[in-house]
C-alpha cells in the first residue's frame, strides 16, 4: 500500500528487502501482540498508539510519492531544522490523496487488531517484548538494515533512532581570507552565471532530444555562438549542496566545512573591480542559503519574493517575469557604470510540480496530463529555451564583451509513470548542461574542452580567469579556457555540510561511468553496478581524492 508497483517488482525479491521485511514484520507483530485489547481496556493509550502508528504510515507514504523511498535519518534532521517548510514542501509535492488512503486503511486494520479481546499473559508479553526489541536494534542500529527495505512504521521509528544519534556540534567558522581590492583590469569581460534547476540534458534538443524544445539555443549553437559541454556533470544531487559549492569553485566531499573557509565568486569579483550581483527566482533564504553569499561584497541582490507573492518552497517567481523586471533593467543600468559586472541569476526552471513552472499561454505539448509529466516537463524545457537566448541576447546588445555560463544545479527524473526527486546518482541527475556563451568570435577559447571531461565547478575558476583574478584557495574544479586532463576525475556528492551530510560519493570517470562510494559503511559499489568492495581497497589515487576531507 505505501510503496509503488514498481518499486516492489524491482526489490521483492531482494535479499535484503527479504531479511530486512520478514525481521521487521516479526518486530511489529511482537508490538501488536502485546496491544491486543488496548483500545478497549485502555481506551486513551490505545487511541495515542494507534495514532502514532498511522502518522508513520501516512509520513512514508507521502514521503514515498515524491522520492520513491522511505524517509531517512537525513529526512528528521532536515525537518527539525525547519518544520514548517518540511510541511509546507511535502504538501504541494506529496500525494496527499494517496497518503489519505494509505493512512484510513491502516487505521481500519490496526483499529480492528488493538480491539480484540485478548489478555496475553505478563509472560507472554515479556516473551513476545524480548523478541521485538533486539529485533528493532537490530535493523535499525545496523547500516544493512536501511529503511528503504523496512515496515513502513518499523522503518520509520528506525530513522529516527538514527536521527537521535547524531550529535549537534557548533561548528566553529572561521574568518574567509581577506582579499585585497583593486580596480578593474582594462578590457575584462562582464561576467552573467546562470543557474538552472532540475535541467536534464537528455530533454534538450541542442543536446540530441527528439522533440525541438530548445530552437533558440539550437539556432546560435549552429551559428557558432555558443558550446555545449558533452562530457558535463553537476557537483551534487541536490539544490542545497550544488548551489554553495558551485559558486564557490568547490568539488568533492566537505563534512567538515571547507566552504565557510573559502571566498565566493562574489568576494573574488569584488575584489577585481567588478559589480556583484545576485537575482534568484528562487526563495534564497531557504535553510539559510542566503548567509553564504549575502554580504558587504554583494552589491546588488534579489530574490523570488521581490517578484512574486506566491513563491514557494517548489516553485518559484516566473522566470521571464523575473528577467524582464530583474535582471535586463539590472543589466542596462549597470552598463552605465565604468566597472564590469558580474551578475548570478538562479532560475526556477524544471523544478517539481513540472506544470506551475511555466504560464499557460507559453506551454506548448499539450494535454501536460498531470503535473510531473513528460509533456509538463518540457515545456519548462522550452520555457528555459526562451528564457537564455534572451538573455543572452540582451547581454550582448548591452555589452558584445560578454560572456555567459550556463549550468543547472541538478537533472531530474521524468516519466508519465512519475516523477523520482532527485534519484540518487543516476544519469539523469548528474550528467547535466553545461552551455557557454563567448562573446562572439571567441568561441575557440573554450572549444578545447567541448568533450573534455568537465564539471559544473569549473565555471568558478573560468570566471575568475576572465576577471584576471587570482584564488587565494584551493579549488576543486578548473578553467574551461585551458586544456582539460582526458583521464580527470570529478565527483558528485551530498556529503556537504550545507545540507544532509549524507555519506555517499560518485566518483565519476571520464567515460561518465562511476564508483559509488558510501563513508559510513565503508563499501564501494563499482561501475558495473554489482561488485561490492571495501573502502581500503579502493586504489589510493582515488582515496586521495576524499582523504584530505575525511581526516
Amino acid at each position: 500500500m505505501v510503496r509503488d508497483r514498481a518499486w516492489l517488482t524491482e526489490n521483492l525479491f531482494g535479499k535484503r528487502f527479504v531479511v530486512n521485511f520478514v525481521l521487521s514484520a516479526l518486530a511489529f507483530w511482537a508490538l501488536l501482540y502485546c496491544v491486543r485489547g488496548l483500545v478497549r481496556r485502555r481506551p486513551l493509550y490505545g487511541a495515542l498508539l494507534l495514532l502514532l502508528l498511522v502518522a508513520a504510515y501516512f509520513a512514508q507514504a507521502s514521503y514515498f510519492s515524491v522520492y520513491g523511498k522511505f524517509v531517512t535519518a537525513f529526512d528528521f534532521r532536515f525537518f527539525a531544522a525547519d518544520p514548517l517548510l518540511s510541511l509546507q514542501l511535502g504538501a504541494q509535492t506529496a500525494s496527499l490523496w494517496h497518503s489519505v488512503r494509505v493512512a484510513v486503511s491502516v487505521l481500519l486494520i490496526l483499529a480492528l487488531v488493538m480491539s480484540l479481546d485478548a489478555r496475553p499473559s505478563i509472560l507472554r508479553r515479556c516473551i513476545s517484548g524480548g523478541l521485538a526489541v533486539p529485533l528493532f536494534l537490530l535493523i535499525t542500529l545496523n547500516w544493512y538494515g536501511t529503511s528503504s527495505f523496512q515496515m513502513a512504521p518499523v522503518a520509520y521509528l528506525g530513522s529516527l533512532v538514527s536521527a537521535l544519534e547524531v550529535q549537534a556540534q557548533a561548528l566553529d567558522k572561521p574568518a574567509k581570507p581577506l582579499l585585497a581590492s583593486r580596480e578593474a583590469r582594462a578590457g575584462v569581460p562582464n561576467i552573467v552565471v546562470v543557474i538552472g534547476e532540475s535541467l536534464n540534458r537528455d530533454h534538450l534538443g541542442l543536446y540530441g532530444y527528439a522533440r525541438d524544445t530548445t530552437p533558440q539555443l539550437s539556432a546560435m549553437l549552429e551559428r557558432g555562438e555558443m558550446l555545449a559541454m558533452q562530457n558535463a556533470v553537476g557537483v551534487s544531487p541536490r539544490t542545497l549542496t550544488s548551489v554553495p559549492y558551485m559558486l564557490t569553485g568547490l568539488q568533492g566531499i566537505d563534512p567538515k566545512g571547507v566552504i565557510y573557509t573559502v571566498p565566493t565568486l562574489f568576494n573574488y569579483a569584488k575584489s577585481g573591480g567588478y559589480q556583484t550581483a545576485l537575482i534568484s527566482a528562487q526563495d534564497f533564504q531557504w535553510r539559510n542559503l542566503d548567509e553564504l553569499f549575502v554580504d558587504g561584497d554583494l552589491d546588488h541582490y534579489e530574490q523570488g519574493v521581490n517578484f512574486s507573492a506566491d513563491v514557494s518552497v517548489s516553485v518559484g517567481a516566473d522566470d521571464l517575469q523575473v528577467l524582464e523586471r530583474g535582471i535586463l533593467p539590472y543589466m542596462e543600468r549597470v552598463s552605465e557604470q565604468e566597472e564590469p559586472f558580474m551578475l548570478v541569476t538562479q532560475m526556477s526552471g524544471s523544478h517539481t510540480p513540472f506544470s506551475d513552472q511555466v504560464p499557460q499561454a507559453y506551454k506548448i505539448y499539450l494535454p501536460e496530463g498531470g503535473p510531473n509529466s513528460v509533456n509538463a516537463y518540457d515545456n519548462t524545457v522550452r520555457y528555459a529555451d526562451m528564457y537564455l537566448s534572451r538573455l543572452v541576447e540582451e547581454a550582448r546588445r548591452i555589452d558584445p564583451n560578454t560572456w555567459v555560463f550556463y549550468a543547472s544545479d541538478h537533472g531530474e527524473h521524468v516519466s508519465d509513470q512519475g516523477s523520482r526527486f532527485h534519484a540518487d546518482f543516476i544519469p539523469e541527475v548528474i550528467r547535466n548542461p553545461l552551455l557557454v556563451f563567448p562573446p562572439l568570435g571567441q568561441v575557440g577559447a573554450v572549444k578545447a574542452a567541448l568533450d573534455a571531461p568537465v564539471s559544473a565547478a569549473d565555471i568558478v575558476p573560468s570566471a575568475l580567469e576572465l576577471m584576471g583574478v587570482e584564488p587565494v584557495t584551493e579549488l576543486g574544479g578548473v578553467s574551461l579556457l585551458h586544456p582539460i586532463d582526458p583521464e580527470r576525475m570529478r565527483i558528485v556528492t551530498a556529503y556537504m555540510i550545507t545540507l544532509h551530510n549524507d555519506p555517499r560519493a560518485a566518483l565519476v570517470f571520464p567515460d561518465q561511468s562511476i564508483y559509488d562510494i558510501d563513508f559510513k559503511r565503508g563499501s564501494v559499489k563499482l561501475s558495473d553496478g554489482e561488485t561490492l568492495i571495501r573502502y581500503d581497497e579502493l586504489d589510493s589515487k582515488y582515496r586521495g581524492l576524499f582523504e584530505p576531507r575525511l581526516n
